[in-house]
């Protein structure tokens, strides 16, 4: 039973898992993209105003 790779491989992983969630990696993942989703949506906007700005200069 311990000398198979699947075994291994499966106890490495349930290692692995186990070490990012006592060290809580999550929630600097989580963080990070939650910023860069916000930086997302800032960027987003401002497109949207330069585009009505360029819309209104070019109507009149």
């Amino acid at each position: 039973m311990f000398a198979t790779a699947e075994f291994w491989i499966l106890a490495c992983l349930v290692a692995f898992f186990a070490i990012l969630g006592y060290f809580k990696v999550h929630r600097t993942i989580a963080g990070s993209l939650d910023k860069r989703a916000a930086d997302i949506a800032a960027e987003l906007d401002e497109a949207r105003r330069l585009r009505e700005e360029a819309q209104q200069l070019l109507a009149s």
